[in-house]
Parts: structure tokens; C-alpha cells; sequence
């Protein structure tokens, strides 16, 4: 396993030019393990032996402290407040922190193929749909109908 050799923003030659010239290589024996940060940059790289055929089992846990126990309908949540931003009677700092406490803000899990990054290196989060319909003052059946369609391409 090479670590940090090729990093999900592969697409930008500047990155994995980076991560080509300061990966380093992990030796691994049957039975080994690897744990690792989910944020670091990490890929198997090339299996150059012919002679020797090898499996791996992957297991992601997602962090301990990273996302609530519980599930909340954040679509729900952010269509019922939209209305009530659009009227504007927060400030910035307010909406904010309205938006950060309702929106989903983190862009994963998603479906890559039905929900590709567009213009960055993840796909757009509800949170960043909900500032974009609230900058460009989007009615509330737009933005309903907007939120709807990004929760469907998240699915799998």
C-alpha cells in the first residue's frame, strides 16, 4: 500500500504530481492491518509481482466523533427554514449559523457517478445549495424542488 501517493483530488495534475513524489511505500504480510486517518490521502498504487496473486479486504468505519448517532431529516429541516431566511431579517453571521446548524455540511456519503464534483473536489453540499438559492433569492418551491433532486443523486 502506498500512502498519500494518489489523493481524491487526482484529477489536478499539481496534487498528484505532489503525492507521487513524496508517497511511501507500506510492506504488508498476510494478516497485517493498516489504520489510517480517513482524511489522509491514501491508494494501493501498482501491484508489479506476477507470480504472487493477492486480496485485500477494505473495512472504512467512519470517525467515532465525526457524525451524529442519530439521523435527522435535513432536507426536511431546511426546507421548513428557507422561507423564513429568504425574508432576510437575520444578519450574515445569523444565517450562517443558522444554515450550519440545519444543512448537511459535509458532502459524503453520495452516489460519485449519479453525484460527481462539479468545479471542486467534492460534489455540492445541501449547505451550499441552500447559500446559493439564498443569494439568488430562489423561491421556495425552486429550492424545495433543488433539495429534492440533490438527495436522490445521493442515493445509491
Amino acid at each position: 500500500m502506498r500512502i498519500g501517493c494518489r489523493p481524491f483530488a487526482y484529477r489536478r495534475p499539481e496534487f498528484a504530481a505532489y503525492f507521487d513524489a513524496h508517497c511511501v511505500q507500506l510492506p504488508l504480510k498476510t494478516g497485517d492491518a493498516a489504520f489510517f486517518n480517513p482524511a489522509l490521502f491514501h491508494a494501493a498504487g501498482h501491484n508489479r509481482t506476477s507470480n504472487i496473486r493477492r486480496i485485500a479486504n477494505l473495512l472504512q468505519i467512519s470517525s467515532a466523533y465525526g457524525r451524529a448517532m442519530e439521523s435527522v431529516d435535513r432536507a426536511k429541516m431546511v426546507k421548513a427554514l428557507y422561507p423564513a431566511l429568504r425574508e432576510g431579517r437575520l444578519d450574515a453571521g445569523a444565517q450562517a449559523r443558522v444554515i450550519a446548524a440545519s444543512a448537511e455540511g459535509y458532502a459524503f456519503p453520495t452516489n460519485l457517478d449519479r453525484d460527481p464534483p462539479l468545479g471542486g473536489l467534492a460534489p455540492q453540499t445541501q449547505a451550499q445549495l441552500m447559500e446559493k438559492a439564498l443569494g439568488e433569492r430562489w423561491d421556495s418551491p425552486k429550492f424545495a424542488a433543488a433539495v429534492d433532486a440533490q438527495t436522490e443523486r445521493r442515493l445509491t
